[in-house]
């Protein structure tokens, strides 16, 4: 009999073995977080220098092939022409490689159109007498992925441009 209970000892921890070595494939590991980053993370608001330096957005983790869509959380008080109070502005968007990875650069007309609240003349020209820029501060910047939902946040800082010597 004592045979026996070893026996039933080694085949009860050969099943436990079994099952905790299947749990790893019924629980595979948690996937990345998606991330987003901006460089430069602070710009100065400067017209017309701002319309030559590049605003780039990247991040990692999101779902291969999705499209990620960068929005500005425009805090109290901020007001867009055809942005309804509470709402985000976009100003960015890019595609993930098969990896994941995206960039996507702040365009002319969203810098244009978003940052210096800019009018726009009968012949489609920005009007530079109508230059609003968005008060200097730091800004909160939401990168959001079309297909599946997934939100990553990071910040901006809008600073007033240096005083002219």
């Amino acid at each position: 009999m004592n045979s026996y209970k070893k026996l039933l000892v080694v085949f009860c921890l050969f099943i436990l073995g079994l099952s905790i070595s299947s749990c790893s494939t019924l629980f595979p590991p948690p996937k990345p977080r998606p991330t987003v980053s901006v460089t430069p993370e602070k710009v100065e608001l400067a017209f017309p220098a701002i319309l030559k330096v590049p605003i780039v957005f990247t991040g990692t983790g999101w779902k291969p092939r999705e499209m990620v869509v960068v929005e500005m959380v425009l805090p109290p008080g901020v007001e867009m022409k055809g942005v309804k109070p509470g709402e985000d502005v976009g100003i960015a968007y890019g595609e993930a490689d098969e990896s994941g990875n995206f960039k996507g650069e702040v365009p002319v007309t969203a810098k244009l159109n978003t940052l210096f609240r800019v009018g726009w003349t009968p012949l489609l020209t920005p009007d530079p007498k109508t230059l609003n820029p968005i008060p200097p501060g730091v800004y909160t910047i939401k990168a959001s992925g079309a297909d599946s939902g997934a939100v990553a946040i990071t910040t901006i800082e809008f600073v007033k441009p240096e005083p002219k010597k």
